[in-house]
């Protein structure tokens, strides 16, 4: 659910146009900001508060996101990726004041240019001074300066978590987080610190930067040291044992910026809808035999939308399952080896899901409202900037299922699914007893085929005394099709069990119809792609494969009547709706 009292933070002129139309629109987008913050923040921020203030805060960046995609990018990495590092590694009280109060904006430098996948291997030094106890902080070359954080307004204080290779005596412990005041209240760079602004980007625009460090003194209090130490001696201690421990826990925070962006994602989806569909409803269309209709009437576009639909709130559905683990920070902060190795790839999972399912709900909602659906001032645009972004963004999609597929099949702690039948007692596509196939099952089916493909070329490759890189990359696309067919399959678990309606139940209401409706849509989606090898592998029969396409246009006609029970389902406030479309006379809204 949506808070109820933050709409009306939105209603507020300020937010009346947040297109992109300026040479530099990040200046509007930090004046929207410092509107948000001198009405929610505060020394205590909501990520250290209980579940209720961080359902808050979800609210908070799902409506933010709805209004305007970039002021969402600037939020969640002020207060999730700085303030929920800050608060789980041990920063100051101060610190902590000054960031929550938005006295200083955050921002998250890890990433560097000169290296892909360069979390794991970071090459920003900060290496201990024991005369000063304060650490001096150096990009080695311009390969290791950190890109592209949003940090290149002037103006404005900015507060920095970055991540360096801690050296203490000359010895290596790993990568360790820093708090770095980039800017001070001046809004100048600090002494060391190189900010290079790059070019206006078209999608998305905010004032990225390369920055680099050239002998940036930190006090030894911003060093976020999660229990780790250095004595007046110059010896230094860290619970966790292990320089590559260190470096997997501090790449950990990723976690924050899961929690806030499939959240922001999930409501990029459900907002296009509640814009495209009564669209759909309200513009009307001709025919190749001149017949006129509202769009929503033709069964293309209901195709287009309700598939949208399903996936906007599929995705919501699945991005608040994580919130709580995603943003967890144990009593005090400042301890411990973070979330398991298993959870955090699980995390980063449900990421590149919720991504893929919101990305193919805008694209939809663009495709179903035409040409419209290009323009800024319709928003659609605008929402699939988001979308798009975190393709790569907070972890690469296809580089997290590849790495998903190679634990699953290297490891010990994946238990592919029973073969169909054993899990049925039959064929899936016998049905579920309330008319349709175990969709669930359908999927499981699938990915143990594309395992067992999988495992056994890594025999094969085994016997044959091959290099498992070797073998590895000549099976890359089995690979992703199984982590992806894996991830599908735990999507569909979890729909099922809120959204598939129980046999022999009752008469469903018109909310509980909607949802039993989307989810017979997904699974239908699901399995049409691949109802050829379904009917060959026995698990569906030809005429029911034969007839995946027309169940699917008719499942779709059977919502039409729903439209406007479903858009509520949607929980988009009207008023953080924009543009034309949201208009109920768009042809004078689009014109005038």
């Amino acid at each position: 659910m949506i808070d109820p009292d933050l709409p009306k933070l939105f209603e507020d002129p300020i937010f009346d146009d947040c297109t992109p139309r300026s040479a530099q629109p990040w200046v509007g987008t930090y004046e929207r900001l410092r509107h948000l913050h001198d009405r929610i923040g505060s020394p205590v921020p909501l990520l250290a508060g209980g579940p209720a203030e961080r359902a808050r805060l979800r609210s908070l960046l799902e409506l933010t996101a709805m209004v305007d995609p970039a002021l969402f990018h600037v939020l969640f990495l002020h207060q999730c990726m700085t303030l929920g590092p800050a608060l789980d590694h041990g920063a100051s009280a101060e610190d902590v004041a000054e960031l929550a109060s938005g006295r200083s904006v955050g921002a998250a430098l890890m990433t560097e240019v000169g290296l892909g996948s360069s979390s794991t291997a970071i090459r920003t030094e900060a290496v201990y001074d024991p005369v000063t106890r304060e650490f001096v902080l150096t990009s080695p070359d311009a390969a290791a300066a950190k890109y592209p954080p949003n940090v290149g307004m002037p103006g404005l204080a900015r507060l920095a978590v970055v991540s360096a290779r801690l050296r203490v005596s000359g010895t290596d412990h790993g990568t360790h987080l820093f708090l770095v005041p980039l800017r001070g209240g001046g809004g100048d760079p600090a002494d060391g610190i190189a900010i290079t602004p790059r070019p206006r980007t078209s999608l998305l625009p905010l004032d990225y930067a390369a920055v680099r460090f050239d002998g940036v003194r930190v006090p030894y209090h911003r060093w976020l040291a999660d229990g780790a130490a250095v004595s007046a001696g110059g010896e230094f201690h860290d619970p966790l044992g292990d320089p590559r421990l260190r470096t997997a826990r501090s790449t950990g925070w990723s976690r924050f910026a899961w929690g806030a962006v499939t959240a922001g994602l999930a409501a990029v989806a459900r907002a296009g809808v509640a814009l495209a569909l009564p669209h759909a409803a309200r513009r009307r269309t001709v025919d190749r035999w001149g017949a006129v209709a509202h769009a929503l009437q033709r069964p293309n576009q209901q195709r287009l939308l309700f598939g949208a639909a399903a996936r906007a709130l599929a995705a919501t559905v699945v991005a608040r399952q994580v919130t709580e683990v995603s943003w967890r920070i144990p009593p005090g902060g400042g301890r411990g080896r973070g979330l398991p190795p298993a959870v955090m790839g699980e995390l980063a999972q449900v990421k590149v899901a919720v991504d893929r399912l919101a990305h193919e709900a805008v694209e939809r909602c663009r495709a179903a409202c035409g040409a419209a659906g290009f323009f800024s001032e319709n928003r659609l645009i605008e929402y699939q900037a988001l979308t798009s972004a975190f393709h790569a963004a907070g972890g690469d999609n296809q580089l997290i299922l590849l790495d998903a597929a190679w634990h699953m099949v290297t490891g010990d702690a994946y238990e592919p699914p029973p073969a169909a039948r054993d899990a049925a007692g039959g064929a899936p596509g016998d049905g579920h007893g309330d008319g349709q196939p175990d969709w669930p099952l359908l999927l499981a089916a699938r990915e143990r085929a594309l395992y067992e493909r999988l495992a056994a070329a890594f025999r094969v490759a085994a016997e044959a005394g091959e290099e498992p890189s070797e073998a590895w990359h000549a099976h890359l696309d089995t690979a992703q099709a199984f982590a992806e067919a894996h991830r599908a399959r735990v999507t569909m678990q979890v729909l099922a069990a809120q959204w598939r309606p129980e046999p022999g139940g009752g008469p469903a209401g018109a909310e509980e119809g909607v949802r039993a409706g989307l989810y017979r849509l997904l699974g239908l989606e699901a399995v049409l792609p691949h109802a050829d090898w379904y009917a060959a592998a026995g698990l569906l029969s030809p005429a029911t494969a034969a007839g995946l396409g027309r169940e699917l246009t008719a499942t779709c006609g059977r919502l039409v009547p729903y439209a406007a029970e479903l858009v509520e389902l949607l929980e988009v406030p009207p008023e953080v709706l924009r543009g034309p479309l949201a208009g109920v006379d768009y042809v004078r809204d689009l014109t005038e």
